[in-house]
């Protein structure tokens, strides 16, 4: 594969990339800019048709980057508690292929359906976000020095969102794991250190997923976000995936949470 030269633009050649939740979104733009950047990806996603969709659309975009074991993709349903230690020491074995991964990131989340407001919240109804959300990053931790060297020029990058820190009405439990995910990544750069860990906080990113949520009322939530924000506009996954690759580059951050939000907080 012909990689980038470079003291900047060759930070991610030919390094190992890890992306859970990478099959749409956020992350697949992830999958795309690392492939841009000539690292060597690892595509993880819950649906196997959206899985073989994307790691098609992937070699297509980037025919000359995805030769070989450039690409991978591989199935983990992170709401599979049972399963889960042993799903994701597979996972992390698999983007390894016999030798050890530079980055991973998380960005997979339980957006379909919406959460119920807080008068319909159940225990229930509650597991199968904190196994996706809180649980599942925490495994990944465990498990991460046996296949990535704790070393500053490697990173784990999780997710969190502006939720945790300006929820919308009704949101209450999203919010919780929001904040959730930013304290624990506190905790984890200590625990890990010198690998660095941090936490990217997206705003309001209109993604397939959010359309297919929104339906109908999409143009209307475009236009509340743009009301929302200093720049005049709804955040892209393609803008957003820029934090992640900021996060992946520079060797001296970690502890830190990296917001993308047009800035909807000071509006």
């Amino acid at each position: 594969m012909t990689g980038q030269t470079g003291k900047y633009v060759g930070r991610l050649n030919n390094k190992v990339v890890l992306i859970v939740g990478g099959t749409s979104g956020i992350g697949y733009c992830i999958a795309e800019a690392a492939l841009e950047h000539n690292a060597i990806v690892t595509v993880a996603g819950s649906n196997a048709l959206k899985l073989e969709r994307a790691l098609s659309q992937l070699k297509s975009s980037y025919p000359s980057q995805t030769t070989g074991s450039q690409l991978r993709g591989v199935l983990i349903d992170l709401a599979d508690a049972e399963n889960l230690e042993a799903n994701v020491q597979d996972v992390l074995r698999t983007a390894a292929d016999g030798d050890k991964i530079n980055h991973l990131i998380i960005t997979a989340a339980d957006m379909m359906p919406p959460p119920p407001p807080l008068a319909k919240i159940t225990v229930h109804s509650l597991e199968r976000t904190s196994t996706i959300r809180y649980t599942a990053p925490l495994i990944f931790a465990k498990y991460l020095p046996q296949f990535m060297d704790k070393d500053s020029g490697n990173s784990f990058t999780l997710t969190s969102g502006t939720h945790g820190h300006k929820p919308d009405p009704d949101w209450a439990p999203i919010a919780a794991y929001c904040g959730a995910v930013e304290s624990m990544m506190k905790g984890l750069a200590i625990d890990l250190k010198p690998l660095r860990v941090n936490v990217v906080s997206p705003g309001a990113i209109m993604t397939e997923v959010v359309r297919d949520i929104l339906g109908p009322h999409y143009d209307m939530a475009i236009q509340m976000a743009k009301e929302k924000s200093l720049v005049g506009g709804a955040g892209t996954p393609e803008s957003v995936a820029q934090a992640y690759l900021y996060l992946m580059k520079d060797s001296f951050i970690t502890g830190t949470v990296l917001e993308t939000n047009g800035g909807m907080l000071l509006a």
